[in-house]
């Protein structure tokens, strides 16, 4: 008995030093932290849990407001006598501007003047008593910020959130059949599938609620003063290096796809699909390098249709020769260069013209993209509808070997500024350097232009310290910005565009002092979302929503999470956004399958209301993965990463990275050395110096991906066990 006592105090002292000598997989400081992420939250009611940066509206006699809220009551007011001209109770104010474009040109910027709320996501309806604002979850605390308290805020994606149609039906009074309650809306700005969910609900609903299309738009009227002029830049013709193809090969491979789905005739309403199938940029609406634009293109010519054609084609020499204006007669008369026959029109003629185009001899099926407004459909018979995406889509979303280049040269040169720029930064702030979130903005674009190939920046910078890094999408102004010091968390979110063919959008997240342990477990979580994703092996036809949990899971394991997409496509030198692939939670209409040549982010993040966020994003790229296997003949696919910048090591806590992923991330800082260190230390020998540092090596101690630090653990255990079992057999 006094051995088997021996035995079992031996065997529990063997368990109690290897506990010992392990790292802990749950960092100490981490439970305290779960329960100190507890927010106060402003749905419970109580005074003193709504921060003095959102609105307060408990006492609706005596609303309190941050210097960031936009009083809107004279505009609502204004927009409801004219809603009454027409004899409508409601009126809907989309986000997008004709061409159903995400990013809009100022002078059509008309939902954030109703309603107060800049962010790029949202819709507004105004009713004869009521109005309303639905957007995503980027925008949640922005909107907090922006509404007055004459706005309800929708919170779309969360339980218990009404559809607009839903709202509508429930706060409008019943119409009769002669006399229905009228929703206007402006039928250029709102999809046709858009408008179909409405009427179609509202027809279910036996409550004679009617769409009503009005063609003057009633925020134009009320728009009267500071409202900014629509632009008409120049056009820019993009290399043959970069393109890979010229415009008139494209109409023929277009033209070879509406033979396949038997149409005639084509239009192209987005913005982005006119200037890629064109080879050509301009700068219209900020960041986005495109130019306002239709296309038609028919069997026999095709029709481009922009604003003021003598002042950007007629009268500049290489344009009209890009666009082969001086050989018109000549092609256009010949069946082998008739993919270059092109009518160059009005914008403002284009409705109209559709009109005329689609009426025309031997036009029986038009194609038009799902996306595209009421306003183009209603300009078509219905019989001669083919609401499909249109091809153009994938063939831009799919970038040739030209394209890859381009992405992939941008994004070195892009690395470079931005390495530059963070090297600056930490010695800025060491120094005590006084740095706002606007000049680090301003600096980083220095750095930038200072890249052969830079044009301008991608979208604007979510230059983000402190708690206002949990704003998903801030906007820093002059009533936000504040100085960014040692003492707390920097996001950075930004890109820009190259004219070799690329559009950046890269994330990193920075500590220029001693992090906090809540700081650490968040940034490292985030990060090893972004490396899982980065090695996920898929086969073809798959879908960004499919993958997406990778991206979570470790946050997920915390009791964490994001309300934003993990990945959205990137153009080649055009818009930041681009489909028709994203990886994100959840099914959303007209998404494709994730395939070779396609570019994506990778960017999970973690956001603490009102004390810090963390986002990581690295742009990668589809491409086949080496298996030893290809189940149902079919294709694999991974992920390679084209952008290069160095994660931040005193914010990673790699005790609780496996060895793949430790792997992952010495790999990864061996490519930014590589791939950038060259041209960075021949532009740059302080910024290399310091890139060299923050891409040291992490030991990894295990060689096997499945034995981690736990795993060992739990063997060692087992063959103790094991062995004291045996023994006490033997014994007996």
């Amino acid at each position: 008995m006094v051995e088997k006592t021996l035995l079992l105090a031996s065997f529990v002292a063997i368990v109690l030093s290897m506990c010992d000598a392990l790292p802990s997989a749950i960092p100490e400081g981490s439970m305290q932290f779960k329960s100190a992420s507890i927010k106060r939250s402003r749905r419970a009611g109580n005074l003193e849990d709504i921060p003095d940066t959102q609105r307060d509206c408990t006492d609706p006699d005596n609303p309190k407001y941050p210097a960031t809220t936009i009083l809107t009551t004279e505009r609502v007011a204004a927009l409801r006598v004219e809603m009454e001209k027409i004899n409508a109770l409601a009126y809907i104010v989309p986000s997008e501007d004709s061409h159903n474009s995400e990013y809009i040109a100022s002078c059509h910027k008309r939902r954030p003047w109703i309603s107060g709320l800049t962010g790029s996501a949202g819709l507004a309806i105004v009713t004869h008593n009521e109005s309303a604002v639905w957007t995503d979850g980027r925008y949640f605390l922005q909107a907090e910020q922006q509404l007055d308290c004459g706005w309800i805020l929708m919170r779309s994606g969360e339980t218990g959130t009404p559809s607009q149609s839903e709202w509508l039906i429930d706060v409008l009074p019943s119409g009769t059949a002669g006399d229905p309650s009228k929703v206007a809306f402006d039928p250029t700005l709102l999809s046709l599938s858009t408008y179909n969910s409405y009427k179609d609900a509202f027809e279910k609903s036996g409550k004679h609620i009617e769409m009503y299309p009005h063609e003057d738009n009633l925020i134009d009227i009320v728009w009267t003063t500071d409202r900014p002029p629509c632009t008409n830049e120049p056009l820019m013709i993009m290399d043959i290096q970069w393109t890979g193809q010229e415009w008139w090969d494209k109409v023929t491979e277009v033209r070879g796809k509406m033979e396949e789905a038997s149409t005639d005739m084509m239009v192209l309403h987005a913005l982005d699909d006119t200037a890629w199938f064109f080879n050509l940029r301009g700068a219209d609406i900020p960041y986005n390098p495109v130019f306002f634009a239709y296309t038609i293109i028919k069997k026999d010519k095709t029709i481009l249709y922009i604003k003021s054609v003598d002042k950007l084609v007629t009268n500049v020499a290489d344009v009209k020769e890009h666009l082969k204006q001086n050989d018109q007669t000549s092609v256009c008369a010949s069946a082998e260069n008739n993919n270059q026959c092109l009518d160059i029109l009005e914008y403002d003629d284009f409705l109209d013209e559709l009109k005329t185009q689609a009426s025309g001899s031997g036009i029986n099926k038009v194609w038009i993209s799902d996306s595209a407004s009421y306003g183009i459909y209603d300009s078509v018979d219905e019989d001669k509808h083919y609401a499909e995406a249109v091809p153009i889509r994938i063939m831009k979303a799919v970038k040739n070997e030209n394209e890859i280049a381009g992405m992939k040269e941008g994004n070195i040169q892009d690395a470079i500024a931005k390495i530059e720029f963070l090297h600056w930064m930490e010695n800025a702030i060491k120094n005590g350097q006084y740095v706002t979130e606007l000049s680090a903005d301003a600096k980083l674009v220095s750095f930038r232009q200072q890249q052969p190939d830079f044009v301008m920046p991608s979208f604007g910078s979510i230059s983000a310290f402190g708690p206002n890094g949990a704003v998903i999408h801030y906007k820093s102004t002059n009533e936000t910005n504040v100085q960014i010091t040692a003492d707390d968390m920097y996001l950075l979110d930004s890109g820009g565009q190259y004219k070799c063919g690329t559009t950046t959008d890269t994330t990193r997240t920075m500590h220029f002092g001693t992090p906090k342990e809540a700081h650490k477990q968040a940034y490292t979580r985030v990060m090893l979302g972004a490396i899982d994703l980065s090695l996920c092996i898929f086969p073809e036809g798959t879908y960004g929503r499919d993958i997406d949990v990778h991206a979570r899971q470790h946050l997920w394991n915390h009791g964490w999470n994001y309300r934003h997409g993990t990945g959205h496509g990137l153009g080649a030198m055009l818009n930041v956004h681009e489909g028709p692939h994203r990886i994100s939670i959840g099914y959303r209409p007209g998404q494709a399958p994730l395939e070779y040549g396609m570019f994506s982010s990778d960017e999970p993040g973690y956001y603490e209301d009102n004390d810090f966020g963390v986002r990581l994003e690295t742009v990668f790229m589809v491409v086949q993965a080496d298996t030893p296997n290809n189940f149902g003949d079919l294709k694999y696919f991974t992920f390679e990463e084209v952008a290069f910048v160095p994660f931040e090591p005193k914010l990673i806590m790699y005790e609780i990275m496996s060895p793949e992923e430790l792997n992952w991330l010495n790999d990864y800082h061996q490519k930014v050395r590589e791939k950038v260190g060259p041209r960075l230390k021949e532009k740059n020998e302080d910024a290399y110096d310091w890139m060299i540092r923050q891409t040291e090596a992490v030991p990894v101690p295990y060689d096997s991906p499945t034995d981690s630090a736990q795993t060992i653990f739990a063997n060692v255990i087992l063959l103790v066990t094991v062995t004291v079992v045996s023994i006490f057999t033997s014994m007996n």
